[in-house]
């Protein structure tokens, strides 16, 4: 059950970013979220995993919804797949409300 977590989240990522939702992150951010979820895709020591889950929750709350492309589905799929895997979305709302704001002006 954990890898279908796994596989749901990183499909979910590679979805969004092929939406373009991550677009106007810089080169480096782009590189390190894609690091982190290739490390965290691969981990499965229960610590390790908790310290990346740290690590990637700042960049996954900078996906930006307001891409034209993203549809209701894409959404879905992926608060789906941030519930599935424990990452906590009380927080990133916060961060996405702010980064969405920021990325529609």
């Amino acid at each position: 059950m954990i890898t279908n977590n796994k596989a749901m989240l990183y499909e979910a990522v590679s979805e969004f970013i092929q939406l373009h939702a991550f677009d106007h992150l810089l080169d480096h951010e782009l590189a390190q979220l894609k690091n982190l979820l290739n490390i965290w895709a691969e981990t499965s020591d229960a610590n390790e995993l908790h310290e990346l889950t740290q690590k990637l929750t700042p960049l996954l709350s900078k996906v930006n919804f307001f891409v034209e492309s993203v549809s209701p589905a894409a959404i879905q799929l992926w608060f789906y797949a941030l519930s599935y895997n424990n990452i906590p979305m009380g927080t990133m709302m916060q961060d996405l409300s702010i980064n969405n704001e920021m990325a529609a002006y």
